[in-house]
């Protein structure tokens, strides 16, 4: 009995529907390749029936996609790692100097990509002699066929895209994740590259100055040298600008600092290359005492602790006759640089209330560090002698029934973003004096805000006097 031509139809079209969904299956869970690339390691992928677009993944920080091509195929390149140590060889190799770099990436390109197309190919083929082979046949012949066919159609599809392909795309690509604030930032970069160095000297030269000028007023009492056992440098929101090390190392060096208290956000995103910026602090010297800011993360802690005068609080130290306890921020432990709610925040302060309560006062600590200033404010007054924060970019003191609240505002101007308007807010830190009474006991003298104003061109300093409550009167201002 001969088969229906309907039946006879379905049985010739079972196997080249098996065979095309064997390579679509094939391909997109095993195009995925990791390829190194000068000093980056990429994986690149496809997926055959996406979206037609292109995505450059980098995690933590997110993606940037474009519709680069009309087929229905999805291009993905992530980037694995960074081998930083390479990065800085290739910045500065003399092929770079001699214009041979860019010949030199192009030729890597095309065999990376040469071999993507090639794995591709034989991805092909196996799917779809795999799909035929599902379908039972078994004829080496007609399976051979079968994956030659899948080349081919591998081998148009990428025809098809290669020849539609629109790099230009990326001129208005779409972003997800933290990376969306990038074109506002290369923005930025572009504009503040040319005067870091410029401000760095500047505000190193003011450092030197603002020393020298209260040493001359200092017959005039309130705005002159204040007399102190431990002078402590308190820095916080730096926000990888190189130049608030420029203005700390002219603190440090004038004012015979003996330990810096950091309140986090060392960086902006918390990624591995913005957490090369922690081996300014090895060249500092002192005693570092940090706690993490909701801009830090896993990553950055994790670079600090490998410095060996470093301290990430966890639990309560003692430098220099001083006790420091603290808390790291609560968004640390991940990448996302969005400051937790304000019950969570309301929770923490609470919790460090509750525990510290129980505590003798001559076992707390003389300072207690945090970085959200919601937490800060919520610590019970009287509970230490000293609460230090950050996180506002705005410096102030205050002191309520006998505990200082001292915020240092932002020791890096904001980053990056501090290069913005046409008034960028000024770099910001505090010096605290601390002397011994007559019984041994630490206790804090003063605390003075030095800020540097227009864009390094002037010095402000304001003093608050803690026995005597009061601030001075007006600013110390100097000009370079």
């Amino acid at each position: 009995m001969h088969k229906k031509p309907q039946a006879r139809n379905r049985s010739r079209q079972l196997p080249v529907l098996l065979a095309v969904l064997g390579l679509l299956v094939v391909v997109n869970l095993f195009s995925q390749t990791d390829y190194r690339f000068f000093s980056l390691v990429v994986k690149l992928s496809v997926r055959l029936g996406s979206a037609p677009q292109t995505r450059l993944i980098v995690p933590p920080v997110g993606e940037v996609r474009a519709k680069t091509h009309w087929f229905p195929v999805q291009i993905n390149a992530e980037l694995r790692s960074v081998d930083l140590t390479l990065l800085r060889q290739t910045a500065f190799s003399p092929l770079l100097k001699e214009g041979q770099l860019p010949r030199e990436v192009q030729e890597g390109a095309s065999k990376i990509l040469l071999h993507f197309l090639l794995k591709q190919v034989s991805l092909a083929f196996l799917g779809a002699a795999l799909g035929l082979y599902a379908a039972g046949i078994r004829s080496a012949g007609k399976l051979v066929t079968g994956g030659l066919a899948g080349i081919l159609g591998v081998l148009v599809v990428t025809g098809l895209v290669l020849a539609a392909y629109d790099l230009e795309a990326f001129q208005s690509p779409e972003y997800e994740g933290m990376i969306e604030a990038a074109p506002w930032l290369l923005g930025l970069v572009r504009e503040a590259l040319g005067q870091v160095e410029e401000l760095g000297d500047r505000v190193q030269t003011l450092a030197a100055n603002l020393y020298t000028a209260l040493q001359q007023l200092e017959e005039l009492g309130p705005v002159g040298l204040v007399e102190a056992d431990i002078m402590v440098l308190h820095v916080s929101d730096i926000h990888n600008n190189p130049v608030a090390y420029n203005f700390a190392a002219q603190v440090i060096e004038s004012f015979g600092v003996d330990v810096i208290l950091d309140t986090g956000d060392l960086t902006d995103w918390g990624t591995a290359l913005e957490a090369e910026i922690t081996k300014r602090i090895k060249q500092l010297g002192l005693p570092y005492i940090f706690v993490s800011g909701n801009h830090d993360s896993p990553e950055v802690v994790s670079r600090l602790r490998e410095i060996p005068y470093v301290v990430v609080l966890g639990e309560a130290v003692e430098v220099e006759g001083l006790k420091i306890a603290g808390t790291g921020d609560l968004v640390a432990h991940s990448y996302l640089a969005t400051p937790a709610s304000p019950e969570e925040l309301a929770s923490l302060a609470g919790e460090v209330n509750r525990v510290w309560a129980e505590v003798e006062d001559a076992e707390r600590p003389h300072i207690f560090l945090v970085h959200n200033h919601r937490v800060a404010e919520a610590i019970d007054p009287g509970l230490f002698p000293v609460v230090a924060y950050g996180h506002t970019h705005q410096w102030g003191v205050k002191q309520v029934d006998g505990t200082v609240y001292s915020n240092a505002g932002t020791t890096g101007a904001a980053g990056i973003r501090g290069f913005q308007g046409k008034e960028p807010l000024p770099y910001s830190l505090s010096l605290l004096y601390f002397a011994r009474d007559e019984d041994g006991v630490v206790r804090l003298q003063a605390v003075d805000g030095v800020h540097v104003t227009g864009l390094g061109q002037s010095f402000s300093l304001q003093r608050t006097f803690v026995e005597q409550g009061r601030n001075s009167g007006g600013d110390v201002e100097l000009s370079p």
